[in-house]
């Protein structure tokens, strides 16, 4: 009797001798002519499994409630484009602060970069979106209305029936009415959820930004939920090609134990422990055989390790024939948990994420700057030079604030005694909002001789901080 078809893709996945297995040399999602050989894993359980369902089921709590969350009179987390501002878990932003991108976003990186480097792709396996969303959500759908995998590739296989188109529709019809729901979750971080519900009952013509967006997400997750799946982590996601630059020898990863497992074969008429049962190949979403070796296209799901245990349990020899543990670890040698690749990322990720901590705390609360007129660098009269200068003021606080402008005259400034026309000297700006103000300088041609500096003192009424703004003053 013949090892159990893994491929899930019926006559699609087999070669001219038998049932194609996957191997080292080939990505299994596709078929030597090319065409998609679709995967249909089956269901596991284990410990490993229930792990994974705790933090997805937290994660997926998080990003619906979150928007919802107000912190400081906003929501957590809102990113307001048109406005140009953000508000993050009570801190506010504008375009002014987005220099601390680079700054989060390396720190991130490289905080991801330790994790694998020290567990390999747990990220992939318990974090990433794609494997929260398709495995928590979409394939447990799948399975509910389509069956056990047999039963899928049975059906798949056959031809069209009623059971099987109504199925199917039913599959879809949910599929896109949950999608259509993600979609309007993530809109809630970038419209404050209480206008998000006013605009969903609203005419898409009163919103058509908005609503584009939706539509354009609805559509890009049903095709990946229901047809693209496995592709973006194998084909489309860059972080699986890093994983043979960031991991060594020592780094916790999915293996399989060839010491223990080998020569493989059926009970009792081998010394290895494994039965060659495939189990392990049949649970895995993207259709490797975890007893390869390291591959590319191994996201960390823990799925290969609770269906093997299963099959040891019942077998009754020891579980972990595949378990988490180093190449060293498997070869019976010492391993080392801390490496210099992970102290150096560790600490350019935390000199990143320090950098964004610091620059964020001690940021500015509000901007000034001065702007020349266009095309009018100073205006001329019989017995004075005049220059027009605007400043832009910006409130970069959740609330309102009142701002003072006055002029702050060097030694040199003062001995040409310029004339200083401010029409508003206190500024009253709303939360996160700017203002211009035209100031007017003037000089007497008699004294003047070559450009000088003008500087003026912003004070924020508040706070007491004093910001100076400087400019040139331009004549003949």
């Amino acid at each position: 009797m013949s090892a159990p078809d893994p491929s899930g893709a019926g006559s699609s996945g087999r070669g001219a001798t038998g049932p194609r297995r996957p191997d080292m040399d080939t990505v299994f999602l596709f078929n030597e002519d090319g065409t998609r050989n679709f995967l249909h894993p089956a269901d596991v359980s284990g410990r490993w499994q229930t792990r994974k369902q705790i933090v997805w089921a937290v994660l997926l709590l998080v990003y619906l409630v979150l928007p919802w969350v107000k912190v400081g009179g906003h929501p957590a987390i809102h990113l307001d484009i048109p406005g140009r501002q953000a508000f993050f878990f009570g801190l506010t932003f504008t375009n002014q602060d987005f220099y601390l991108m680079f700054f989060l976003l390396s720190g991130i990186g490289f905080t991801l970069f330790v994790l694998t480097s020290l567990w390999g792709r747990i990220w992939c396996g318990y974090a990433c979106p794609q494997t929260v969303f398709l495995e928590g959500v979409f394939r447990r759908i799948e399975r509910w209305l389509e069956g056990p995998r047999e039963v899928r590739i049975r059906r798949n296989q056959g031809p069209w029936s009623g059971d099987k188109l109504g199925r199917k529709l039913s599959k879809w019809a949910i599929y896109l009415v949950l999608c259509f729901g993600i979609a309007h979750a993530f809109m809630a971080y970038f419209i404050p959820a209480e206008e998000l519900l006013s605009v969903v009952r609203g005419s898409p013509t009163a919103h058509w930004t908005a609503f584009l967006w939706v539509m354009a997400m609805t559509t890009l997750l049903m095709v990946d939920m229901s047809w693209f799946r496995e592709q973006v982590c194998v084909v489309v996601c860059p972080y699986g090609r890093l994983q043979s630059a960031l991991i060594d020898a020592d780094t916790i990863q999915i293996g399989y134990d060839k010491q223990r497992g080998e020569p493989r074969g059926k009970a009792g008429t081998t010394t290895g422990d494994c039965v060659d049962c495939f189990r392990c190949v049949a649970v895995c979403p993207t259709g490797i055989d975890i007893r390869n070796g390291t591959q590319l296209e191994c996201v960390g799901c823990t799925n290969c390790i609770d269906a093997c245990d299963s099959v040891m349990k019942k077998l009754g020899r020891p579980e972990g024939l595949v378990r988490y543990d180093s190449l060293r670890g498997f070869e019976g040698k010492r391993r080392g948990l801390l490496r210099p690749r992970a102290f150096v990322y560790a600490f350019l990720g935390l000199l990143g994420l320090s950098v964004a901590t610091f620059a964020a705390s001690h940021r500015s609360t509000f901007e000034a700057n001065l702007m020349r007129a266009k095309g009018l660098p100073y205006e001329l009269g019989e017995t004075s030079i005049r220059n027009l200068i605007t400043m832009h003021l910006q409130n970069k606080t959740g609330e309102a604030r009142t701002y003072f402008v006055a002029p702050a005259l060097s030694e040199e400034a003062e001995e040409l005694d310029p004339e200083f026309i401010i029409p508003e000297k206190r500024v009253h700006i709303p939360a996160m909002g700017d203002v211009k103000i035209p100031l007017f300088v003037t000089v007497s041609r008699e004294k003047y001789e070559e450009a000088f500096e003008l500087s003026f003192a912003v004070t924020d009424s508040a706070t007491g901080k004093v910001k100076p703004v400087k400019a040139k003053f331009l004549g003949p």
